[in-house]
Formats: structure tokens, sequence, C-alpha cells
């Protein structure tokens, strides 16, 4: 029973590193040339109302579809696609994760010395692979559900916008 307790309370103290390292959202910069434009955003739950370029918006890391419109009177507006990916924060998980795997290591060699059906090696190998398993699903999925697991992709956003075609004056 203690051994149980101990490992729950080590895979809920590792749970979540990448959302503690990124928080649930992302504030992303973004510049038009012209300066002045409006950026409307369409990502989750983040206000549709960016601002005005230069700004920075705020967006869910989870958000998946998530873009945003740069319009500017008198020039063809420019829509940006964000690509939501995995973090690398999320390795984290895997650090923290080490000191179930090594509980389940001991674990293993516990039950082979009193089993002695497999080698100690394969027994502690094993242990540590489920223990550390064990411990980063649960860090993986919280971080999942939070958003802190993803980034948005351009995390910078910089784009020129073209004048609108001007249509010829008809002949006098």
């Amino acid at each position: 029973m203690k051994h149980a307790l101990l490992v729950a309370a080590i895979v809920f103290a590792t749970s979540g590193c990448a959302t503690m390292v990124n928080e649930t959202t992302e504030k992303i910069p973004v510049r038009s040339t012209p300066a002045g434009a409006v950026v409307s955003v369409n990502c989750g739950d983040a206000p549709v109302y960016g601002g005005l370029t230069p700004a920075t918006i705020t967006v869910p890391r989870a958000a998946t579809p998530c873009s945003i419109t740069i319009a500017k009177v008198g020039y063809v507006e420019q829509r940006v696609v964000f690509e939501r990916q995995r973090s690398r924060a999320t390795a984290a998980n895997r650090v923290a994760a080490a000191p179930a795997g090594v509980l389940g290591a001991l674990v293993g060699l516990v039950v082979t010395s009193a089993v002695n059906t497999i080698s100690a090696d394969d027994a502690a190998a094993s242990g540590y692979a489920i223990g550390s398993a064990i411990a980063t699903a649960s860090a993986d999925g919280i971080d999942e559900r939070t958003g802190g697991a993803f980034k948005q992709v351009p995390g910078e956003v910089n784009v020129t916008l073209d004048p609108e075609p001007t249509t010829p004056a008809p002949p006098r």
C-alpha cells in the first residue's frame, strides 16, 4: 500500500510539466507593412478583435483550426493560418517521469528476487519502462487537455499588404 501511494505521489508531482512551462495560451506578435491594419482572430475562444498592427495577440495553444486575417482599407487582406504542433516542452515530462521509472525498476528487482523467473536486468528494464510510461502518459494527458503540449506556428507574423487593384477610369 505504501508503494502504491508513493507511485501515485510521483506520478501526480510529475504531471503537466509542459503546461507549467508554456501555460495554456501563446502570445504571437503581428506586424504589417503598412502598419495600422486590423487583426481579426479566429482561434477557439480568443477575442475576435486582435488590435491594430503592430500588435500582439493571445491565442489558446490547444486551438485548432486557428487563423488571423489582416486587413486595411485600400489593401488586399491576408489570412494567416496557424498550425498546431507539439511543443518541445513536453520533453520535460520524460525527465520528470524518471523517478517513477526508477521506482518501477526497484519493484521489478524485488519481484524478480522472489520469483527467479526472469533476469534481474530484464525485470529492472521492464519496471523502469512501465513506471516512466505511466508517469509520462498522465503528464502528457494533462498537457494535451490544457494546451500546454502545443504551440501555434508561425510564432510570429510579418506581412506586406498589397494595394487593391485599381480599375482604369473609363475613357471620356
